[in-house]
């Protein structure tokens, strides 16, 4: 497992992109954790870190990411800075799935994470031959946009996603 070196490039190229650049290079670091909390450096939230099984990996300038080695499975928490207040919560939430191949859209609904509006979306698709499913969350909060990914080969997503959604519902904004 590995960071991709500028994440603001995986906001345009799509979570395809960013799910080839983590399985693919190579350099991760640890994230700090404090009694299970997760609160990346310069960033504006915190997050709950669930328990057996999952490895932080940091991201480019304190974003997060874990691995799931059992289930093959990844969470990502992904932060941009966006100036572009007309740009809509589904185009935003539409670009995370470029390069995905036979989508199928299992969930598309509108909601609310911690008191902030997002979009929720869960889809099967494929990439380089794997079938995987995706579950994510795009949330805007003032100027930055905030995606939470969940993926997994199809086989083994609902195993862990319980995970992913408990990490979703400790998701706070510190400020």
């Amino acid at each position: 497992m590995s960071y991709l070196q500028n994440k603001n490039v995986i906001r345009w190229l799509g979570i395809a992109s960013f799910i080839y650049a983590i399985i693919c290079l190579h350099g991760c670091a640890q994230l700090q954790t404090k009694e299970s909390t997760l609160s990346p450096p310069h960033k504006k939230y915190t997050v709950t870190m669930p328990a057996n099984g999952w490895e932080p990996i940091k991201l480019d300038k304190g974003d997060l990411a874990l691995w799931h080695k059992q289930h093959h499975a990844m969470i990502a928490f992904i932060s941009t800075n966006v100036d572009d207040k007309e740009v809509s919560l589904e185009m935003l939430n539409s670009q995370l799935f470029i390069g995905i191949k036979g989508k199928e859209i299992l969930l598309n609904e509108s909601t609310t994470v911690d008191n902030q509006n997002a979009i929720h979306t869960m889809l099967a698709g494929e990439m380089d031959n794997c079938k995987l499913k995706i579950d994510s969350y795009v949330i805007r909060a003032g100027n930055y946009i905030y995606d939470l990914v969940y993926w997994a080969p199809s086989d083994s997503f609902d195993y862990v996603k319980g995970d992913f959604e408990n990490m979703v519902r400790s998701f706070k904004f510190t400020q």
